[in-house]
């Protein structure tokens, strides 16, 4: 009889992602327990699980445990235990590690076989990973806890009826600061985004700025608190639907300015924005000595209703850099349109662009780690086109990208249409070249989804073959179906060409329900999947972290003010980068294949039955579990 062979565990500051592997497969295994295991106390604990088997319901959608509706898959994640260490008042690295225990059986008589499982390495959760730290937010709405959570708050929100009862809900959660529902999906990008400032007021330091949107309450007020220690240089927000420009940062911006606070207005309204979301600590004698950046704007959706990430780091050298740059952006000063929907021509200037040309090379932790900062715009044309060469940041990027031995992963918002310009398109080249790489990643926005091979944009419908692996024995390998048929000028939600994965944040809509799922809320706005991230090889000695404002593609570097952190050498970084881009990627995955097969990827129900390991064994494609599960 198989056995499990290999079991690993990797945390971030919210997220433990479990993957294991077989050596062949185990005869009537229904899934498996995956428990929690508390080292110092010993105490085991299975994770709770939603999913019935067929013949059974959870229509009041209440947790039961892996150890009877047991997990058909090869990896797993942890999503409750920083809820349980934050209710306990654990301490953040409280050891634990995850025994992996097939169930047996039939679902009514299911056994656990102890003699063939596997117990993880010891993991925590964590926010610091050297002189670097990082945080990931748990912005993703499209959850079925969610749905139950605003249900019980329509009752005391009076406009929350109806269609959109749910968004404003929603809105009205996020924007209360210490609301339940903010705070669990803010996590600690609220405390990060404050760190800066909390700092300064402890150790009589400054704090510079460079945001691109400020609307949270919470944050505004902070910075007003400390209007005589920051100096900000705040760009506008673009033109709403009736054609007028900064509508959204224009409260905070004469807030701001009647405060006294000293403030550059950064405007433009074209195509270039001022992109970059930085605070830059300076000590009590004015030196650099750390920086917070990352995806995330200061915004209540920023915070609450995208996947986003932040990151600070601790050294002189990586904030006198920055430094450098906050005062190339102060001294590029650019008039402000009067009024602001006047035409005008504001571009960053050739100074700028010049000096942004050459990246900042620096090391932290002892030297073990290298930071190469990027700053833009960083090319001499102010424009992009079809024929513009590669920006010097991202040829630096996909240099090493295109240096991966085992695995590519990737969030982006908009990066360039359908994936060109951009690190789609480098991600789809490297899964072409070696399909044996693993190469997955998610988009926001469908304008940003690549194009299968032999299919166009308007196409009306596709032929596609399945990659079956993650499918619950209900498909044969390599079957060929024919989509749903999506609008004129749309593409599916799930691009698979060779070793590549890529898909589309989705949610579950009516024609999706299946089981004792629950419509769900997509965004709250525009953006879904906020970050920008690219990790390499995450599991080497020499992995790479790419994060950031920057949007991963020629525009960004052409024609915004951003910055771009490329990271190698900090495995622990890296992994945790990992586990959220792999949290986000397989919360959506299921999500889009939903919807590309018109609700019919998934019964919403566990397979009585072990045909489920199939595709698992026989798989030829690469899979995130055998990646990460090996030891």
């Amino acid at each position: 009889m198989g056995k499990i062979i290999s079991a690993r565990a990797y945390g971030n500051n919210g997220v433990i992602y479990i993957a294991w592997l077989l050596d062949s497969a185990i005869a009537e295994c229904r899934g498996f327990d995956v428990r929690r295991v508390n080292v110092a106390t010993g105490q085991e604990t299975s994770l709770p699980a939603w999913v019935p088997f067929q013949g059974q319901s959870n229509n009041g959608w209440q947790p039961g445990t892996t150890a009877t509706w047991p997990v058909q898959r090869m990896s797993w994640k942890d999503l409750t235990w920083r809820d349980e260490v934050n209710a306990q008042n654990l301490a953040l690295d409280t050891v634990v590690q995850y025994r992996i225990v097939p169930m047996i059986g039939p679902a009514n008589g299911l056994q656990a076989h102890e003699d063939l499982s596997a117990i993880t390495d010891p993991v925590h959760l964590t926010l610091n990973f050297g002189d670097i730290s990082a945080a990931f937010n748990n912005g993703i709405l499209s959850t079925q806890w969610l749905t139950h959570a605003l249900q019980q708050t329509f009752s005391k929100v009076k406009s929350a009826k109806g269609a959109n009862g749910p968004l404003t809900a929603l809105k009205a959660a996020i924007a209360k600061p210490g609301d339940p529902i903010r705070t669990k999906l803010a996590g600690d990008a609220i405390a990060f985004l404050r760190r800066m400032l909390e700092r300064a007021q402890q150790e009589g330091g400054s704090v510079l700025l460079a945001l691109y949107e400020l609307t949270d309450p919470e944050l505004l007020s902070l910075l007003l608190q400390n209007k005589d220690r920051i100096r900000i240089i705040l760009s506008n927000t673009s033109a709403d639907k009736n054609k007028q420009w900064d509508t959204e940062n224009a409260p905070a911006r004469k807030q701001l300015h009647a405060a006294g606070v000293q403030i550059q207005d950064r405007m433009f309204n074209n195509a270039h924005i001022g992109h970059n979301k930085f605070s830059l600590l300076l000590d009590k004698n004015g030196q650099p000595i750390a920086v917070q950046t990352g995806s995330t704007n200061w915004t209540q959706n920023g915070l609450c209703a995208q996947s986003n990430n932040a990151i600070i780091v601790e050294s002189s050298d990586v904030a006198a850099a920055y430094y450098a740059y906050w005062k190339r952006l102060l001294a590029d000063k650019l008039p402000s349109p009067t009024p602001l929907s006047a035409p005008a021509k504001n571009v960053q200037g050739q100074a700028l662009r010049t000096a942004d040309k050459q990246p900042s090379n620096l090391k932290v932790d002892s030297g073990r780690t290298s930071v190469q900062a990027w700053y833009s715009p960083n090319t001499t044309a102010t424009d992009k086109n079809a024929n513009s060469p590669a920006p010097p940041d991202l040829a630096q990027l996909f240099a090493l990208m295109r240096q991966a031995k085992h695995a590519i992963l990737f969030l982006v918002f908009l990066p360039g249409m359908h994936g060109a310009q951009s690190i789609i398109a480098q991600a789809i080249q490297m899964g072409n070249e070696d399909p044996s790489l693993l190469v997955l990643g998610a988009v926001s926005n469908s304008m940003a989804m690549p194009i299968a091979q032999g299919q166009t944009a308007s196409a009306s419908t596709r032929t596609f073959l399945i990659n079956s692996k993650r499918k619950a024995g209900r498909s044969q390998p390599g079957r060929k179906v024919k989509s749903a048929t999506p609008a004129k000028g749309q593409v599916e939600p799930v691009f698979k060409q060779n070793g590549t994965e890529i898909v589309m944040a989705s949610h579950l809509q009516q024609g999706d329900l299946v089981g004792a799922f629950e419509q769900e809320l997509l965004s709250a706005g525009n953006a879904i999947i906020h970050d920008k991230i690219v990790v390499v090889d995450p599991l080497s000695d020499n992995p790479v972290v790419a994060c950031g404002s920057h949007n991963l593609g020629y525009k960004a570097s052409y024609g915004n003010d951003e910055n771009l952190l490329i990271i190698q050498g900090n495995q622990a970084l890296a992994q945790a980068y990992a586990v959220h881009v792999l949290d986000v990627y397989d919360h959506y995955r299921f999500r889009a294949e939903q919807q590309e097969s018109g609700g019919k990827y998934f019964d919403g129900f566990l397979a009585d039955n072990d045909s489920w390991q199939r595709d698992y064994i026989a798989g030829k494609r690469r899979t995130d579990a055998q990646y990460f599960g090996r030891k």
